[in-house]
């Protein structure tokens, strides 16, 4: 067992650490299975690990003709799983790392340096350094496959004092080869010249769809126009003097390129107290040495090159803009403004990520550095070569308490009655949004229908559409007007906002001592987070948004009051059907019309103004006004005759209950319908007290209709909801001894 254990990991080893050269033959071969993975640049390779590692990608609202693409994707794989240091990416900055994601694969050159700029706690050290790990080790995996250069030279008719001389100086010892790596991890596609490349590509590629995508899309453009580095190209020349083209080619070796960030190859990271280097045109005497005695000139070859070239391809990163990283800045932005790097005499071409992290303000220090005539300049010409990243304090409430469970253990989640936490992470996300929305106040017409459950400011509104959910308690017609111009424009406010309020580390100090505190409670509930808040810790007061607490618990006494009505109704779906289906039909025709229900067996139906207006009370509300039935009725008939007749039931055979119209009225008929269930119940005193003697033997002493509607809101809440026993209790009783019934009896 042992034996075969260790030679597992023995052939396991050796697959991943394979570092086998493959003539260039071999090498085109391999495009006829990974030719799109073999013709890649950094850009379309980080492109290509971004999505690998995405788990999971869902588009709630992606057969709605207004989804704007803000979706929800799991990167717990990319920044969290395997981590020595998890980052916790919320919705907001996932949908803008994909973003960028899906830009790189989309152009052709990308001559920008990346800026992910976020204020001091927000994470941008570990969300960089579990990026570059996981990088490192996508490209060392069968998808992150790379090729390289390397030169095999052959010494054999250099003659024996050539050969000994280089054999005792370490070079050609196992065969009669010398080998020279190309010191800017070349593709080795580059070195077929220009204007036979292309002709060679349709001649080794099968696949139809790469050979479209090679020969139209722009992120191909590199391919076909790129030329090989300075260094490649001079031995390619000087072989030429000396040897037949095909000759040539059978000195040109692949390798996987494979990135290793402690020695720097394919990564670079610079903290600001690194010494900049003090020789910036590197070389290798040993191979110089050999090139200048093979091809009998000193001048033939150079072999120089700078620490840039070990990063070719690949990613050189500045951890913050501070101290010796701010002339390493100012280099990148002069190599990025060139597109070409002076190494001694010859023209270095630098293909690389150029990735910077930076706070607030560092910006501005770069200018203090330049010469006094030059800082205006850098200044103008930084604005075009700067592509930044927001990376602000989380914004989406789930993503906050996944830092909680993370740092704190699943079990937390059991001690607070439901909302309770998520409330938590609201209050602290609340000190890291700014109090204006301009785009939430152009699209509200009518925003004062939401005073009893929403804060004026609409910050709880916010924070739900971050986390890319509608809020069930928007109207209909604010739903209706939320098209994805007006959702991008609220989403556009996110990059304003996370610079301020608690950062992320003193948001998990607020947690552990509120939990610490409270964790003996059972259960945590909205009480608690406002004595916490507001009571215990005054000074917290100043950095949440004046009374968002008394809002947020409107807001939680609204959704709990919704939930257990939800949990009271007693559905009865086939006559909620029926009076839709009637109701549909009806609106086709004229009010003392006696009419038969192709939907409903042909029953006959007298179309009355009593009966449209119930029915529009159901699918609108209460407190819908008479004007806004009216507006209703026309846009469903239009929409009934267009949409759901014409197109779903006759173009796509849907049955009537099937469409998009019916499903969206029965839901909102249900919802009405369920807002009064819980009157006759909340002044009755004998159901207070049964709720309260549930699961003891004095429930038993309660009429049977009682304990059944007990038993069934138990039951219901436990599972429609996820409700412990203890919470139902809790829930319920602080629904019925606030009032609750009263406080919402219009909304």
């Amino acid at each position: 067992m042992v034996i075969q254990a260790f030679e597992n990991m023995i052939e396991t080893l050796t697959s991943e650490t394979s570092h086998k050269l493959i003539n260039y033959q071999a090498f085109l071969d391999e495009f006829e299975t990974s030719g799109e993975l073999i013709l890649r640049n950094i850009f379309q390779l980080f492109h290509d690990m971004i999505h690998f590692y995405i788990t999971e990608s869902k588009d709630e609202f992606a057969d709605d003709s207004e989804s704007m693409g803000f979706l929800n994707s799991n990167l717990d794989k990319l920044f969290i799983k395997e981590s020595e240091k998890p980052f916790f990416s919320d919705r907001l900055f996932t949908n803008r790392l994909v973003n960028l994601a899906k830009s790189f694969r989309m152009s052709s050159e990308r001559n920008k340096i990346y800026v992910f700029r976020g204020p001091a706690g927000s994470g941008k050290s570990t969300f960089l350094n579990n990026l570059l790990n996981k990088l490192e080790k996508y490209v060392r995996s069968d998808e992150g496959l790379m090729y390289e250069v390397v030169w095999k030279i052959p010494i054999e008719d250099m003659g024996s004092e050539f050969i000994a001389k280089n054999r005792a100086a370490g070079f050609g010892a196992e065969d009669n080869f010398f080998e020279v790596p190309c010191p800017n991890h070349d593709n080795p596609i580059l070195l077929i010249p220009r204007k036979h490349r292309e002709s060679l590509l349709k001649d080794i590629i099968s696949s139809s769809d790469l050979k479209k995508k090679l020969f139209k899309h722009r992120q191909y453009n590199w391919v076909l126009n790129n030329e090989p580095c300075t260094i490649c190209g001079s031995i390619f020349d000087a072989l030429a003097e000396r040897f037949p083209i095909s000759r040539i080619y059978s000195m040109i070796y692949a390798r996987r390129y494979l990135f290793n960030r402690k020695q720097g190859i394919g990564i670079s990271v610079f903290n600001s107290g690194d010494e900049l280097e003090r020789t910036m045109v590197k070389t290798n005497e040993r191979v110089q040495q050999f090139l200048n005695e093979f091809f009998k000139d000193s001048n033939k070859v150079k072999f120089l090159f700078s620490s840039y070239a070990n990063t070719n391809q690949g990613i050189r990163a500045l951890m913050d803009l501070k101290a010796k990283n701010i002339q390493r800045f100012l280099d990148l932005h002069g190599i990025i403004s060139d597109e070409v790097h002076k190494v001694g005499d010859i023209e270095e071409r630098i293909k690389s990520l150029f990735v910077v992290l930076m706070n607030p303000g560092d910006l501005e220090n770069v200018g203090q550095h330049s010469k006094p005539d030059e800082a205006t300049k850098i200044d103008e010409s930084l604005k075009d070569r700067i592509h930044e990243i927001l990376v602000p304090y989380v914004l989406d409430y789930n993503t906050e308490i996944h830092i909680y469970v993370n740092t704190f253990g699943e079990q937390i989640k059991l001690r607070f009655m439901p909302h309770v936490l998520e409330n938590f992470a609201k209050t602290v996300i609340s000190s890291r949004i700014k109090k204006e929305s301009k785009a939430i106040k152009e699209w509200l017409k009518n925003d004062r229908i939401y005073e009893k459950y929403c804060d004026p400011d609409f910050f709880l509104l916010k924070m739900e559409l971050y986390s890319g959910r509608i809020p069930d308690w928007l109207s209909k017609e604010d739903k209706d007007s939320l098209r994805s111009e007006v959702r991008r424009n609220i989403l556009a406010e996110s990059e304003n906002e996370g610079h301020q309020g608690f950062s992320g580390r003193e948001s998990i100090q607020l947690f552990n001592d509120f939990y610490t505190k409270y964790s003996k409670k059972r259960p945590i509930t909205m009480q608690h987070i406002n004595e916490f808040f507001m009571d215990d810790n005054k000074e917290l007061k100043n950095e949440i948004p004046r009374d968002f607490l008394k809002h947020l618990t409107d807001l939680y006494d609204y959704e709990v009051l919704k939930e257990v009505k939800d949990s009271m109704y007693s559905y009865n779906e086939e006559e909620i059907s029926k009076s839709i289906l009637n109701y549909l039909v009806a609106i086709t025709q004229n009010v003392g019309d006696l009419l038969k229900n192709p939907y409903l067996n042909n029953e006959e139906l007298l179309v009355t103004e009593d009966f449209l207006d119930i029915a529009e009370t159901y699918l609108m509300g209460y407190n819908a006004h008479i004007s806004a039935k009216r507006k209703f009725r026309e846009d469903a008939v239009n929409e009934y005759a267009a949409v759901t007749l014409a197109k779903e039931i006759m173009g796509e055979k849907k049955h009537v209950t099937e469409t998009k119209q019916y499903i969206e009225m029965f839901q909102q008929f249900t919802k009405t319908a369920r807002e009064k269930v819980l009157e006759p119940y909340s002044e009755n005193s004998n159901f207070r007290c049964a709720i309260k003697e549930f699961a003891t033997e004095e429930f038993n002493k309660y009429d049977s209709k009682i304990k059944e509607r007990v038993q069934s809101l138990f039951r219901n809440l436990q599972e429609k909801y996820s409700y412990s026993t203890e919470s139902v209790k809790s829930a319920c009783l602080y629904v019925l001894d606030n009032d609750l019934v009263k406080k919402f009896r219009y909304y």
